[in-house]
């Protein structure tokens, strides 16, 4: 049996970034599943993002650290506003 030297010279390119980024969104998770099964690095254009919503309190440290001239509003939860009666 042949042995393959594998690179991801290609896979990690701007071009490949492009194809892949422009392509079908399925085109892109094969190509993700086939590198973790061969062991091979993904890319980071190729990384899954975390799942769920982005927490507000790192949106606000990142928004702070953006603007350092502008005082971030506090965060606060909205209290359950009872509904009026109709008239």
């Amino acid at each position: 049996m042949a042995t393959y030297t594998v690179t991801d010279d290609i896979i990690s390119s701007p071009q490949a970034a492009v194809h892949f980024s422009t392509s079908d969104r399925r085109v892109l998770i094969g190509m993700r599943a086939t590198l973790e099964m061969l062991g091979i690095p993904v890319p980071e254009y190729a990384k899954r993002k975390p799942t769920g919503r982005p927490p507000s309190r790192v949106i606000a440290a990142a928004y702070a650290a953006d603007n350092p001239s502008q005082a971030p509003a506090p965060l606060t939860y909205k209290r359950h506003q009872p509904t009026r009666p109709r008239a």
